[in-house]
């Protein structure tokens, strides 16, 4: 017997099926990515429509069953023909042909929605890579590490020694929350460096960075119930922003690092760094619950991972950012 594939309407679903959606959608999530937000955070956002456009599907073995699979289709903000898929199969109905008829479900309705590619990421070696693999379709973009930093206590006196000693010329800073006005426009300049990574241009397009373009990127990445801090490097003479690092904090014990930039004339001073180390201990503070930070970097960027290990980030997993073409049927 086939699986049974269905839309998922977080709003209508009986409680069973949405916490059982939610369960497997945030344990996938945290194995995938690190951070994750709690289940029942999650459902409480899905059910009083809160947690961002996106199209949802259940997946059983069979009508009497529980759900037991889960996807997520979203736009990518930066390129409306790129659709990304989040797919997660509870371990009991794993090798049943769930994952398969949850993902050309996806496809199908992808390609209705006019988009040309499908990005996902997935863990490398078996069995999430050769899963990802049956599409013929399918090529890796990049090939991520997947590393956490513990808050313990040696981590944290290390940022401490870092973020007390601030380059020559520099004043460290952080906020929660949207950036304050008088830093908005050249946070936004920071911001429009990301593309300079390694890697970068694969999973985002050039865009503008503008006072109002970052207020839309400020509600983009929270809207999932996230809390935004950032950690910032001032240059002295001008007190505007020069460097930056981006975290979202969920109710869940791991917060996801984001990007980290720094503006050409002021690299190699260690900004990054110290923006990082920054950034950790404020975490800290406003989120006792907190107990890591994961991010996934470019193998090939190799001055972030550099930094990573200043900062006594580990290794934990490798992870690849794969697209499908769905031109071709």
């Amino acid at each position: 017997m086939s699986p049974l594939v269905e839309p998922f309407d977080p709003v209508t679903a009986p409680h069973s099926d949405l916490a059982a959606w939610t369960a497997i959608f945030t344990a996938g999530r945290g194995e995938l990515s690190g951070g994750a937000p709690r289940a029942e955070d999650l459902a409480m956002r899905l059910r009083s429509r809160r947690a961002g456009q996106g199209w949802r599907w259940a997946g059983r073995l069979s009508a009497a069953d529980p759900v037991l699979g889960v996807a997520e289709l979203r736009g990518q903000p930066h390129d409306e023909r790129i659709g990304f898929l989040r797919l997660f199969v509870a371990p009991v109905a794993r090798r049943m042909g769930m994952g398969s008829a949850l993902r050309e479900t996806v496809v199908e309705r992808a390609r209705a929605l006019g988009m040309e590619r499908l990005q996902s990421t997935v863990p490398a070696g078996e069995p999430g890579e050769h899963f990802a693999r049956a599409s013929p379709y399918l090529r890796t973009l990049l090939r991520l590490e997947l590393q956490e930093q513990c808050l313990d206590e040696t981590t944290l006196r290390r940022c401490w020694s870092l973020a007390a000693t601030p380059a020559r010329g520099y004043r460290l800073t952080h906020w929660e929350g949207p950036a304050p006005e008088g830093l908005v426009r050249s946070f936004g300049r920071v911001m429009g460096h990301l593309l300079d990574a390694p890697g970068a241009a694969l999973q985002m397009v050039a865009r503008s960075w503008g006072p109002a373009q970052v207020r839309e990127w400020e509600r983009e990445i929270t809207e999932d119930g996230s809390r935004l801090v950032v950690g910032a490097a001032l240059d002295r003479m001008s007190d505007q922003v020069v460097a930056a690092t981006v975290c979202t904090v969920t109710g869940g014990v791991v917060a996801d690092q984001h990007d980290t930039a720094v503006m050409p004339a002021h690299r190699r001073r260690r900004l990054a760094s110290r923006v990082k180390a920054t950034q950790a201990l404020r975490v800290h503070d406003l989120f006792p619950h907190v107990r890591a930070l994961a991010v996934t970097i470019d193998q090939e960027n190799t001055a972030m991972l550099a930094v990573n290990r200043s900062l006594m980030y580990e290794r934990v997993a490798e992870r690849l950012l794969v697209q499908e073409s769905l031109l071709v049927r």
